[in-house]
């Protein structure tokens, strides 16, 4: 027994060392492998006190110590048995199987050594690194019983903390069994770091799951480019044939977990070749305030964290811009600057980066391929289609008739011609609702360059699951159940083939080792080669899945994602618990900048240091001073970017390409070193690549190479596109209550599935915060959000009922709404036309004691006067002024003054008084200036909104009126009460702010007149 238990004390030793090691807690998630690197090896040494040459014998003996000698269900049964057992009590602490995977995993690095035998008997290294009899095979049997259940969990595993250990990076893709381990083990941590430049060249989306198989052929043509960023070690193994198939599967995953980011670690060596940056562009097109059309830059350059300047060379005269983060890897330009959306298609447009005078350059083509990035929701410049993908297409109209005709055979229907918005430049056509199911045969020509070369697709069989509401978060494929995505599915496989989706497993169930799933729906392609399902049909509840794409020739998973639905009532814990509290406090505190001031403190509407609100004796304008009819000229003015034009014999306008071919390198033999050549138009920067290995065959040398076969032509006919989708406000605020709170751009994440534009962005968050239901901080130096917050729950009395507000899961509101009900009590809800939809109770406060029980269980606290306590906190306009940020006036760019006598900005020379300004120059800052501050040569930070009522109290006469007949309180439009000057109004009807048509007002309604008087004194003194 001592032996038994000597054995298992060390087996748990490791087992603990391999957790801390491999699975260290994170600050900012990223895919995790169990991976032996050399830097693991001596941690690990240095935990258990065992010499780094020794550590690999050691951890493999360790656990032989604890393996059983009889059949293939007894050989893991005590692992299992433990493994069960932590499945009960929560999967809490360190999965117990670790060190099993680890000997899985030292197999798998033995093969990528290939010293002994051949290097695909995965089997034949396992035996040897758990010491087991060559010839018994009942280990081969026994592994394929446990490792996919054991990989399965610990995938669970890492979900379940939702990345505080890492992402999950072991999925089946290729080779059941085997393929997990290897997916671990075979490619090195600087190798994923280096395959980041071939997905970026290529065209690959972050996240996107692609069969090793598909992209064995294009990872060939990357291998053989001179120079090559690869690693030399990487090289190496491609050149052996065998390792082909498992590299590929490797960069499957390493795909799959990629979330877009470029990582700092893939330094290059000496005489290795740097990683080019490069720039694409980015499509805005969208309706809100307005419909309009914009192009930007975005530059993967060095440093993409560190803001700073940059000169475009090729403007006309060169211009200097400003480069600030933007997605993750990227930069763009700084906000204000802008490029012509005319010039940049047609012209070249070359960046220098300040920091390290890197250059990057963007050709014109004649059709611009625009692909959705999922975790942005932006549409990014590709250059090339992926099966599936939703992608836009600027097309330069002399190409406008053939990509109908081609759209018309390899695209879903559904596509359209949109039309011109306004700022898309003249002669070029947008085409909308495009994803392409088919090759476009000889349609797209191979003999010569072809501009319409993008819609010829990366691969020929691709499984992707799109166009439902995705959820921000550490993990990849989360999406909201109420709006699910739809499978995606398409393949060339000879005999068809089936999609799966698969309810995954719960050990705790089930006492067998072998995987238990329950399949929900299997799909046959009926010859088609095509497969599109909404899962929406499938009424799935909140949980985890797998969509599956299975040939039927090998009936083996050809390729695989996970889809994790999550609602509000399924939280995302991990963020939760990251959350840093917020709360509005005196002062500018009333804005959402944080204070040391904790005399009172404001969390969406409970109030702790409440004040006694005192009597305003004020006369509030009934009707508007200023004058509301006269347009206001607020709209933003960028500062716009003139590229030089190309000459009229250019390609772009003939179509005419001037090719150059690049010269390969031969040995001695005269054998070329590269498979593939490039030939490059001069002017565009097209590319066609030629093959530099002619196939003969071994006789009759000089016969022409057989015909490439015909790509597969899918029939499409009875695909549909679903109608396009109403602002879905619903979704997108329960997704905010699943994810709880976080960085702004987390929010962003949300708010672009509705409308993906910044000024949205502010109207969606802006309207939360007043509601109630967000509250903001912003930032102490600038004013700019920084992070949010879901208020606390609440029923809050307004004057027509109690408003539920802040975080009420579908879960809570039905158990709480259900129970008002049976009580006599009635719920209601307002849908605005374009916001949140507000759910109240229509009863008395007395009401609420027949269900005070049920309130106090679920932590619901009642506000009887939700717009008092608030207001009572406000502080006098003067005071937020006083407590603004200053910075020297040195601000240069385009200056606008606000009057606000006439609600207009109006130009300036300087900034040479007081009042509200707006300067203009790569970004746009709003000031305000007291008499003080132009006295010591100082400006104080603002928003826009603030600025202009600051500028108001500074000319004696408020921006606001108020009807007491109607009770509505009025505003211009553009000027909204900030923070919770604007709660506190919103709060008396428990409705955001509405503008009626053709009136540039904004109108808060049901407002008592002794809280108008109030808010109309504070913005007076």
């Amino acid at each position: 027994m001592d032996g038994v238990a000597g054995a298992w004390g060390r087996y748990d030793a490791w087992n603990e060392a391999i957790g801390v090691v491999m699975f260290p807690e994170l600050e900012t998630p990223e895919p995790v492998y169990l991976d032996f690197e050399d830097e693991a090896i001596e941690a690990l040494g240095v935990r258990i006190g065992v010499p780094t040459e020794k550590v690999e014998a050691e951890l493999s003996a360790a656990v032989a110590s604890t393996l059983a000698v009889g059949g293939p269900a007894t050989v893991f049964e005590r692992h299992m048995r433990r493994t069960r057992q932590w499945v009960r009590e929560g999967r809490s602490g360190t999965p117990p199987f670790l060190g099993v995977l680890a000997t899985f995993c030292l197999a798998a690095e033995r093969m990528a050594r290939g010293e002994g035998m051949s290097s695909h008997n995965y089997f034949g290294r396992l035996h040897e690194v758990l010491a087991w009899d060559k010839d018994d095979h009942r280990l081969d049997q026994a592994y394929r019983r446990v490792s996919e259940r054991l990989w399965e969990e610990l995938n669970r595993w890492l979900l379940q903390l939702d990345g505080v250990r890492g992402t999950p990076t072991a999925f089946v893709l290729h080779h059941r069994y085997v393929g997990l381990s290897v997916s671990q083990a075979l490619v090195r941590r600087t190798d994923r770091d280096r395959l980041i430049n071939f997905f970026r060249q290529y065209g690959f989306a972050p996240g996107t799951d692609v069969a090793p198989t598909e992209l064995e052929l294009v990872l060939d043509g990357w291998m053989s480019q001179r120079p090559c960023l690869a690693t030399a070690s990487l090289q190496r193994l491609w050149s052996k044939g065998q390792a082909r198939e498992r590299i590929a599967q490797a960069a499957a995953v390493a795909l799959a977990s990629w979330d877009g980011r470029v990582s700092e670690r893939a330094a290059r060596t000496p005489g290795e070749p740097a990683s080019a940056g490069h720039l694409v562009l980015t499509l805005e097109i969208g309706s809100f305030p307005h419909k309009r059309f914009a192009l930007q830059a975005l530059l993967y350059l060095a440093e993409p964290g560190k803001p700073r300047d940059a000169l475009v060379t090729t403007a006309t005269p060169a211009a200097q811009v400003e480069l600030v983060p933007d997605l993750p890897g990227a930069l763009g330009l700084g906000r204000g600057s802008s490029l012509n959306a005319g010039d940049v298609l047609e012209g070249v447009l070359r960046i220098r980066d300040s920091l390290d005078d890197q250059v990057v350059e963007r050709r014109p083509r004649r059709m611009v391929l625009f692909r959705e990035d999922e975790l942005s929701r932006r549409w990014i410049e590709s250059p090339q289609v992926m099966l599936g993908d939703d992608v836009r297409l600027l097309v330069h109209q002399d190409l406008e008739q053939r990509v109908r005709d081609v759209l018309s055979v390899v695209a879903r229907p559904g596509w359209q011609k949109s039309e011109p918005y306004p700022g898309q430049p003249e002669g070029w056509t947008l085409f909308t609702n495009v994803e392409v199911f088919n090759h476009p045969g000889a349609l797209v020509r191979t003999d010569r360059m072809d501009d319409l070369a993008p819609l010829v697709p990366l691969t020929s069989s691709q499984l992707k699951v799109a166009d439902g509401f995705a959820l921000p978060g550490q993990v990849r494929g989360k999406w909201h159940s109420w709006s699910p995505p739809e499978v995606r599915a398409v393949s060339d496989a000879p005999d068809g083939f089936t999609v799966r989706v698969v309810d995954l497993h719960r050990f705790e169930e089930h006492e067998e080792d072998e995987p238990t799933e329950t399949v929900l729906a299997e799909w046959d392609d009926g010859e088609a080669g095509v497969v599109v399902q909404p899962l929406a049909a499938l009424g799935l509840e909140d949980g985890d899945y797998r969509v599956e794409l299975v040939p039927h020739h090998t009936g083996e998973v050809l390729t695989s994602t996970h889809v994790l639905l999550r609602s509000a009532d399924t939280p995302d814990r991990r963020q939760w618990a990251l959350l840093e509290q917020l709360a509005y406090g005196p002062g500018i505190g009333s804005l959402g900048v944080s204070s040391t001031d904790s005399s009172s403190s404001v969390k969406g509407h409970l109030v702790s240091g409440a004040k006694t609100l005192a009597p305003a004796d004020v006369a509030v304008p009934a009707t508007p001073s200023w004058l509301v009819g006269t347009r206001s000229a607020t709209r933003e003015v960028r500062t716009e970017v003139r590229l030089t034009m190309p000459d009229a014999d250019s390609c772009l306008y003939t179509g005419r390409h001037r090719e150059q071919i690049d010269m390969v390198e031969h040995d001695a033999k005269g054998r070329p070193l590269q498979a593939w050549s490039y030939g490059r138009c001069r002017e565009c920067g097209l590319v066609r690549k030629y093959p530099t290995r002619l196939k003969a065959s071994s006789y009759g040398r000089g016969r022409a190479p057989a015909a490439a076969p015909a790509p597969f032509h899918h029939d499409l006919s009875g695909l549909t596109k679903p109608a396009g989708k109403e602002r879905d406000w619903s979704t997108a605020f329960d997704a905010l209550l699943h994810t709880g709170g976080g960085s702004w751009s987390q929010l962003e994440r949300i708010a672009f599935q509705i409308e993906p534009t910044a000024l949205f962005v502010d109207q969606f968050a802006r309207t939360l915060e007043v509601v109630g239901h967000l509250d903001v901080r912003r930032s102490g130096t600038t004013l700019e959000p920084t992070s949010w917050e879901v208020a606390p729950t609440a029923l809050v009395g307004t004057e027509d009922g109690f408003l539920f507000s802040g975080y009420w899961p579908a879960g809570i509101y039905a158990a709480v709404g259900g129970a008002m009900e049976a009580a006599g009590m009635s719920l209601a809800v307002s849908h605005p036309d374009d916001g949140p939809a507000s759910y109240f109770a229509t009863c008395e406060r007395q009401d609420l004691d027949a269900i005070s029980d049920l309130l106090d269980s679920e932590q619901v606290p009642v506000v009887d006067v939700g717009w008092s306590d608030v207001a009572g906190v406000l502080p006098p306009l003067s005071e937020v002024l006083a407590a603004l940020p200053r910075q020297s006036d040195s601000l240069v760019g385009d200056i606008t003054w606000f009057r606000p006598r006439d609600n207009r900005w109006v130009p300036a020379a300087a900034l040479d008084a007081r009042g509200a300004y707006r300067v203009r120059r790569f970004s746009t800052v709003d000031v305000v200036r007291t008499d003080e501050d132009v006295r010591t040569g100082k400006v104080a930070r603002c928003t826009v909104q603030l600025g202009k009522h600051l500028a108001a109290l500074m000319d004696g006469a408020p921006l606001i009126a108020y009807d007491p007949r109607e009770r509505v309180l009025s505003v211009p439009l553009g000027a909204d009460l900030p923070g919770l000057y604007g709660r506190a109004l919103v709060a008396a009807s428990g409705e955001p702010p509405a503008a009626p048509a053709g009136q540039r007002l904004l109108q808060y309604g049901n407002v008592p007149r002794e809280l108008a008087c109030h808010i109309y004194d504070l913005f007076s003194r």
